[in-house]
């Protein structure tokens, strides 16, 4: 069984605020900070839970590079994950 966790990363420096991503995130996953960046802008933060990963938040940023969203892959088999790992061996390999 592969399991994922998603979860937005937010660059509080080039994050403007405009609250783009709280409104476009149906999950409600992603708050304002009470917290100013340098530049003066309440900033948006996760919230810790509640992203599934529908990049919504991502699509609706404005801001180049302030909004990323990261997505792990989490082997919960360790049979499936033992087979993952001998084949990534042999490739790597001879």
């Amino acid at each position: 069984m592969i399991e994922e966790i998603s979860y937005p990363v937010i660059n509080e420096e080039l994050c403007k605020g405009c609250m783009r991503c709280i409104v476009g995130c149906p999950q409600n996953a992603i708050v304002l900070s009470q917290d100013m960046n340098d530049a003066g802008y309440q900033f948006a933060v996760y919230s810790g839970n509640g992203c599934t990963g529908c990049k919504d938040c991502y699509f609706t940023c404005p801001e180049p590079l302030a909004l990323e969203v990261h997505q792990i892959k989490n082997i919960a088999n360790d049979d499936v994950a033992k087979m993952i790992k001998a084949k990534v061996a042999n490739k790597g390999g001879n």
